[in-house]
């Protein structure tokens, strides 16, 4: 073996190692937290996932890094207790946090419900965030101290590689600061809710948030806006909130005007398609998603792979219908 080929796999293996470890931090708002870490959902469980699941297992996107090819995703089953679960939080500040949206069920007029709902999906997205930049650093790290590279004598591309991702958590963490001050001081309703009501069965269940304005190519601005995205069955019906900073509403609004504005299938096929391009936890009902035929399958496989690398991606494809 060659001494190239021999450095890269040993830079493999490290990337591989670093991204099977998880990453435990608190991120309870109130003060510090060192206490263990559980699997905490960030899609409600007892009464969201349960309506959702079957055999205890549902349907997610599980991307898997193949550092030799492309990036490769499937849609498989995934068990109900591992289904959406994040390492940020401990056990005693889940339950503080979430328990009046995990007992109660869900009030369209209830601001506290509304406001919790989308801080759930802030605090997986910052943790998300901040494990990949420690991912990252720690080969970099790793790899350097091995002698695979010089850490001195790198370039301007690199370092920018290296330090994007940090100044990525570093925002998303003063981001999440904005809901901390929120639910400190339980001013609620500084968050604008656009809640929608569908009366269809809904099939899935999504906790993300995205970014409209950046997802535009060309664009750059100083501040990112985020539209947090929640779709979840209440009964017989399909829940469509969007959340946002209340100083973000005049930029974001626009953005959820699309879906707000829209009615019947055709707005079920925004969604989906809105889902597919800009979300990646989510999940499915085994049954809906058992109906699927494969043409349907791979056409909403490729289109989500595709969104990847090309965000601002678009086609019309009844295959791409998620409802």
């Amino acid at each position: 073996m060659s001494k190239d080929k021999k450095v890269m796999n040993e830079l493999k293996s490290l990337i591989y190692t670093q991204l099977s470890k998880k990453y435990n931090k608190c991120l309870w708002p109130k003060s510090d937290c060192t206490k263990d870490c559980i699997n905490a959902h960030s899609i409600q469980n007892s009464q969201i996932l349960d309506q959702l699941a079957s055999n205890n297992h549902l349907i997610m996107a599980v991307h898997r890094l193949n550092l030799d090819t492309e990036p490769e995703i499937e849609f498989n089953e995934v068990g109900r207790n591992k289904a959406t679960t994040f390492t940020g939080l401990c056990g005693e500040h889940d339950s503080q946090l979430f328990r009046p949206i995990d007992v109660n069920q869900f009030d369209s007029s209830n601001e506290e419900q509304k406001f919790l709902i989308a801080y759930r999906s802030v605090l997986r997205e910052l943790h998300t965030r901040i494990k990949s930049a420690r991912d990252l650093q720690t080969t970099y790290q790793k790899s350097a101290e091995a002698g695979m590279w010089d850490s001195k004598n790198m370039d301007e591309p690199f370092w920018k590689a290296a330090t994007r991702p940090i100044i990525n958590a570093i925002n998303w963490y003063q981001y999440k600061q904005n809901y901390d001050n929120i639910y400190n001081s339980n001013s609620f309703t500084e968050i604008e809710h656009e809640c929608i009501r569908i009366e269809r069965n809904c099939p899935l269940a999504v906790s993300s948030l995205f970014d409209p304005i950046k997802s535009i190519i060309g664009v750059e601005i100083p501040e990112q806006k985020f539209i947090v995205f929640n779709v979840f069955p209440q009964k017989k019906d399909t829940i469509i909130l969007l959340s946002y900073l209340g100083d973000h509403q005049k930029d974001l609004r626009p953005y959820a005007d699309e879906i707000i504005n829209a009615s019947g299938e055709y707005q079920l096929y925004l969604l989906s398609k809105t889902i597919l391009r800009y979300c990646e936890n989510f999940v499915i009902s085994p049954d809906h998603f058992n109906l699927f035929s494969q043409q349907k399958i791979d056409a909403i496989k490729n289109f989500y792979l595709a969104t990847v690398t090309q965000i601002d991606i678009d086609h019309n494809d009844k295959n791409l219908m998620l409802f």
